[in-house]
């Protein structure tokens, strides 16, 4: 068991797509503590909102906004306990920030932002699919980093810019002055050559980033003490060091992810659903290129061998278009929790969709697009909203299935159980129609598993003492309610 049983607490800064939130974690008597200090939103700007010039369909984050809200919760979280310890900062993948003499240029742009689908043609002129995957394991999404750097070779910052930084680490840059790439996160990038485990030289230097990439750190690793005067700002001692956790919020997630045992596969579900089993080494193989799968790099050395997915993007989605819709015609809102209700009550539909379907990608009209897609595979549009959310549910509950046993037959088994982690654990007919579909039992939870793999990065760093991913994932195991979905049909489906 692990030595870690008391520590003084670390504030932990999770960014997801949709949501952020600043917590504190504690150790006490052997169990893992979170507190919610403050939570903001998150998502999507027209870039026109923040520089001029932009297209209509140019999208951005807006990175200062979250700033300004990871400081409020930080000095909040330092008002109710000053002997914080250590930050750690996760977040999405692939995006970053371009910086020049300790500047930012320009916005931080969005992974879904179209000009990436331009840029694939363009990249794979050079590199073929076959290729990159061979250099990086990575599974082709058009918004992979080499993407994106390739699209901004078109514009003229990339070539001013003396440093890229991905969004975590551009926080850990701002909190202490110290540029350095965090290697979980590093691994999404296509960026990482897997056979090397360092920067791919080519890749790095067709695409004009080859001297502007940071030196490579692992989780657990200081990345530099608070800035003095960020320090006083925000109330804190000047002993607060800054922590390279997982900082691929994935990453985090599967390192608190209480496996059952090594055949285990995962879900980390929230916008997107990573589906998979962790392996000590990446496939590289052809037939797992062809399959669609990802090497991503976890804690102590791990391989998060996955499938992206879409996940609970397409619920939210479809809930915000109905919404923007009620609130132009002043009608009332529409609840997800109500129409999962109506949802439950509901036969299977006779036709799903395939969750990962690119049409899928961008936001906007998504009970359209979901209805055109059921039309399209031979079913009859959704006639209610109910009807539709089940489609989804049912669609996602069979694709985390028939993907959690892909990728574990790639590691040479079947897997013995299910874990999902992350919002969609709270799902119940999700996670019950996800064991029906898998016909294995479906472990749901934790729900805050990303913000404690956080923690526990940070709690065994300022430890110091030899504790391993399993020691980690028995205080988690510890710390939180579980709650366990037995298949009920008479058959798998997978």
């Amino acid at each position: 068991m692990s030595h870690l049983v008391h520590g003084a607490p670390v504030a932990a800064v999770d960014l997801g797509a949709t949501s952020g939130r600043v917590m504190l974690g504690e150790l006490i008597d052997g169990k893992v503590q979170l507190h919610l200090v403050h939570r903001f939103a998150n998502g999507p700007v027209p870039l026109a909102n923040l520089e001029d010039g932009a297209g209509p369909d140019d999208l951005a984050w807006d990175i200062d906004e979250l700033w300004t809200q990871i400081r409020y919760g930080l000095k909040l979280a330092f008002a109710q306990r000053p002997d914080i310890a250590s930050i750690g900062v996760d977040s999405w993948a692939v995006d970053y920030a371009l910086l020049a003499a300790g500047e930012r240029l320009g916005a931080v742009r969005h992974y879904r932002d179209p000009r990436n689908e331009l840029a694939v043609p363009q990249l794979e002129a050079k590199f073929d699919r076959a290729e990159i995957f061979d250099r990086n394991g990575l599974q082709f999404l058009p918004f992979n980093t080499v993407y994106q750097l390739q699209a901004e070779r078109a514009h003229t910052r990339l070539a001013a810019a003396d440093t890229v930084l991905l969004v975590p680490d551009y926080f850990n840059w701002l909190l202490t002055g110290v540029a350095r790439s965090e290697w979980t996160n590093v691994s999404t990038t296509g960026l990482l050559n897997q056979r090397t485990g360092t920067w791919d030289a080519q890749l790095s230097e067709h695409l004009g980033v080859a001297n502007k990439l940071p030196e490579i750190i692992h989780p657990g690793e200081v990345v530099g003490r608070l800035r003095p005067e960020l320090a006083e700002e925000l109330g804190a001692g000047q002993s607060v060091q800054v922590v390279a956790v997982a900082s691929h919020d994935t990453a985090s997630a599967v390192a608190a992810t209480p496996l059952s045992s090594a055949r285990s596969a995962y879900v980390s579900c929230g916008t997107w659903g990573l589906v998979g089993v962790e392996l000590q080494a990446p496939v590289l193989t052809e037939k797992a290129r062809s399959a669609g799968f990802t090497n991503e790099l976890g804690v102590d050395q791990s391989v998060r061998f996955l499938k992206n997915v879409t996940g609970t993007f397409l619920l939210s989605e479809s809930i915000r278009f109905w919404n923007e819709q009620a609130a132009a015609s002043g009608q009332a809102e529409t609840s997800l929790e109500e129409l999962l209700v109506q949802a439950e009550k509901l036969p299977v539909p006779p036709v799903l969709i395939d969750p990962q379907d690119e049409r899928f990608l961008a936001p906007g009209q998504m009970p359209q697009r979901v209805g055109e897609a059921v039309r399209d595979a031979g079913g009859q549009i959704p006639a209610t909203r109910a009807e539709l959310i089940r489609v989804i549910i049912e669609s996602l509950a069979a694709s985390f299935a028939s993907q959690a046993f892909a990728a574990a037959e790639f590691g040479g088994f079947a897997p013995q159980a299910i874990h999902i982690v992350g919002g969609g654990s709270q799902g119940e007919l999700l996670c019950q129609r996800t064991a029906d579909h898998a016909g294995v039992p479906v472990v749901a939870g934790p729900v805050e598993c990303t913000a404690l793999g956080n923690v526990l990065v940070q709690q065994r760093a300022s430890a110091g003492s030899e504790v391993n991913l399993a020691d980690l994932r028995e205080l988690v195991s510890a710390s939180v309610q579980l709650t366990t979905y037995v298949p009920q049909s008479t058959a798998s489906l997978v």
